[in-house]
């Protein structure tokens, strides 16, 4: 594979999601989870980026025929690992077969979305029993995931991994809102999107996860528990989320004064 020597732009919608506050008053560790598009170039920026971060261990998202079409570009030496978890994507030929009535609807729209985020646990609850194994059997290691967009699937997957720290819900959403942001759609993408008709496609929405979140309480239930029975036991568990956080800001107490 060869170099682009042009600086280009770095990987899309890329970013660290540590920092964040837990349940337990710590904030998880920087450079352990980052989420983004797929990163489909190689230039010097995206060069910059992953030399920054030692060796990330790279989980794809996208179905088989996404990465097909469009192979990540980093090459094997830049990495620790590369594993392919596919969710195929299932929600554009939907949208595509809409009538020109339906898609003028927002609340139609909407409901293909809720629908498609719900699949993520009905289809694909084992591509994420694997998903929360790799993380548990590399602690330590930059885990970077992502699928096409970086918003949509990746999204969910960064939701259910701050949920199991104990992340409020409202950082939660935030963090997931802030692809309308942090996107950028390659003009390509653009011309597909027009085509379908549906602008939707290029954007998040809150009811989206909400949907997506809700279907996997009711199927699997909480998400620690999910989680304790992938690593064997409670306390490798707790062993795990400790390693992965930073102790918090605390007050201390002295003689009953603060």
């Amino acid at each position: 594979m060869s170099e682009n020597n042009s600086n280009g732009i770095g990987i899309n919608n890329l970013r660290d999601i540590g920092g964040k506050k837990t349940s337990e008053n710590k904030t998880i560790k920087k450079s352990l989870f980052l989420r983004c598009a797929a990163p489909t170039e190689w230039n010097d920026s995206v060069k910059n980026q992953i030399l920054g971060l030692k060796k990330p261990l790279i989980i794809d998202f996208r179905g088989v025929q996404e990465e097909k079409n469009n192979p990540s570009r980093i090459p094997k030496e830049f990495l620790s690992k590369r594993v392919h978890l596919p969710i195929e994507p299932k929600v554009t030929d939907l949208l595509r077969r809409l009538n020109k009535i339906e898609k003028s609807k927002t609340t139609e729209i909407n409901k293909i979305f809720q629908n498609a985020y719900r699949k993520y646990t009905i289809d694909n609850i084992q591509t994420f029993e694997e998903f929360f194994k790799i993380l548990f059997d590399n602690p330590g290691s930059t885990i970077m995931f992502h699928c096409t967009a970086g918003k949509d699937r990746t999204g969910f997957a960064s939701a259910l991994i701050l949920s199991l720290f104990g992340v409020k819900n409202k950082i939660i959403i935030d963090d997931y809102l802030l692809s309308n942001k942090t996107y950028e759609p390659t003009q390509k993408v653009r011309g597909e999107v027009k085509k379908i008709g549906v602008k939707q496609l290029l954007r998040v929405d809150e009811s989206w996860l909400n949907a997506g979140l809700e279907e996997f309480s009711e199927r699997v239930g909480n998400i620690k528990d999910f989680c304790t029975n992938i690593i064997n036991g409670e306390n490798r568990l707790k062993e795990y989320l400790d390693y992965c956080q930073n102790l918090g800001e605390q007050t201390y107490v002295d003689n009953g004064k603060i």
